[in-house]
């Protein structure tokens, strides 16, 4: 994803940033795992935070919240 991803989806989602960053990760590619990974989290906190962007997205599955990411892209 191009630089400043997690800022916008930070702002049009309300997340925190480290929802953000790991939204960001995921809409990259990443695994779930590799995503927490990445951010110095614990898996455990990675899927809560990951409820959290569902809900704020207004999503219930991995793949519609990457499809609606990836969407805002060219919102920017």
């Amino acid at each position: 994803m191009s630089d400043g991803f997690a800022d916008h989806i930070r702002a049009l989602f309300e997340l925190t940033p480290a929802e953000a960053a790991l939204a960001a990760a995921l809409a990259a590619g990443y695994s779930l795992k590799d995503a927490a990974a990445s951010s110095s989290i614990t898996v455990k906190t990675s899927r809560t935070y990951l409820e959290r962007i569902f809900a704020k997205a207004m999503t219930r599955q991995h793949s519609q919240l990457v499809a609606l990411l990836k969407s805002t892209e060219r919102f920017r």
